[in-house]
């Protein structure tokens, strides 16, 4: 008899379990189908339609353009709507970039968090805050703020920038290297990226389409996945066929380990490689100064800059000078031998000493003007290179400038 009483107990005792846990099992399945809630509204304020029509237009901006926009909504008024922001953009983002905005029982705030602060200028945050507060409703409001924000967004150009790397790091478009060359290439370029933990990327095109080639480097950078580690640490050579044009964008650790001038020292060594078209040679060469360039700051923890750079090889080009002065020199010291050694005729100051005693009669004398000296001094011009350019705020010893994503990005571009 007790062996049956525990027989029964055992599957009444299973059933019960699988049907309490059911509840919960089903909502956390319900919470992964619905992703993060866009429309905070705890006390019920808005109409379900409203909500779930907020609700579908902030999670089409995030699925288009990677930023979350939350909807906060309370009947009464809030003490500090920073801290409220500050908090729903913690707790709740998906990405480093927000934009938050609050109605409560007497104005609406809007606040802007992550690198969505490098996306919109402070008159633009203004102008979708006034225009979403000039509706009647409280959802007319929030709506006004999802669909003018999302629409500034994909105007931007602004995309999600994804978690993964997607492409590998040489891709070349324009085909200018062989296979075997596209091989080695890409096994030297893994092979110092892995081994320095810093994305070393080298990227051809024939065509930057409705973008600046640094643009197109940037974008390229951000929305493939490019950079190691958590910070997203990298370098992207990009090179574009159509406008004969070059770029470099750094991001992460690399701003700070490719400095303005150690990017010109680079560009100053592999880019006659890549003008006379040996693109593998010019590319090969970027790969190895960059190793350099993070070795040394991994090392000693400062970069090469202006105040020291590595040093140049001495090389065939030095070697041919070399020899060239020494030759100079031998052929000076040779020349001012034989030269003192033609002591029979002495250089004389006046012409007397050339003619005879009265063979020479004047009749007439004219003064002749034959030349004049003008001295001319050049004016000053700008100092500016038209083939290298950098714009943005200093960093460090690196400019940067903001990306489409609202990231910071350093670099250098030019013509080659």
């Amino acid at each position: 008899m007790k062996l049956f009483k525990i027989i029964f107990v055992i599957p009444v005792i299973l059933a019960l379990t699988v049907a309490l846990a059911a509840p919960v099992f089903a909502s956390e399945a319900d919470d992964t189908q619905q992703g993060v809630q866009h429309v905070l509204d705890a006390e019920g304020l808005l109409s379900e339609k409203n909500s779930k029509k907020i609700e579908k237009a902030a999670e089409s901006v995030y699925e288009k353009n990677g930023i979350d926009l939350f909807a906060y909504i309370t009947g009464k008024k809030l003490p500090d709507p920073d801290e409220t922001g500050s908090s729903v953009y913690q707790s709740y983002a998906r990405s480093k970039a927000a934009l938050v905005m609050m109605v409560d029982s007497d104005n609406a705030y809007l606040r802007v968090y992550g690198r969505a602060q490098n996306i919109f200028t402070d008159d633009e945050i203004a102008t979708i805050a006034e225009k979403s507060a000039k509706q009647k409703s409280d959802a007319a409001i929030l709506l006004t703020f999802v669909k003018l924000t999302g629409t500034s967004l994909t105007d931007k150009g602004v995309q999600p920038i994804p978690e993964g790397r997607l492409l590998p790091r040489l891709v070349d478009d324009a085909g200018l290297l062989s296979k075997s060359d596209q091989s080695e290439l890409l096994a030297q370029l893994d092979e110092i990226s892995e081994r320095r933990q810093l994305d070393v990327v080298v990227v051809t095109n024939n065509s930057l389409g409705d973008k600046t080639v640094e643009q197109y480097a940037d974008d390229f950078f951000d929305y493939n996945g490019y950079g190691y580690g958590e910070n997203d640490d990298g370098i992207l050579l990009l090179l574009s066929m159509d406008t004969r044009e070059w770029a470099i964008s750094t991001y992460g650790k690399a701003i700070d380990i490719f400095t303005d001038q150690g990017q010109q020292y680079m560009t100053d060594d592999f880019l006659p490689y890549i003008s006379d078209a040996k693109y593998y040679k010019g590319f090969s060469r970027f790969a190895e100064l960059c190793d350099e360039f993070i070795g040394q700051y991994n090392e000693s923890g400062s970069a090469y800059d202006s105040d020291h750079l590595p040093k140049e090889p001495f090389g065939v080009a030095g070697a041919l000078g070399g020899s060239l002065v020494v030759g100079l020199i031998a052929g000076l010291i040779v020349a001012l031998t034989l030269k003192s050694q033609l002591t029979s005729v002495k250089p004389q100051t006046m012409a007397t000493a050339y003619t005879m005693p009265g063979s020479l009669k004047i009749t007439d004398r004219t003064d002749l003007f034959l030349y004049h000296n003008i001295t001319r001094v050049a004016r000053p011009k700008d100092t500016d290179s038209s083939s290298r350019h950098s714009s943005g705020h200093s960093h460090s010893s690196s400019s940067t400038h903001t990306s489409s994503s609202g990231r910071s990005h350093g670099g250098s571009h030019g013509h080659f």
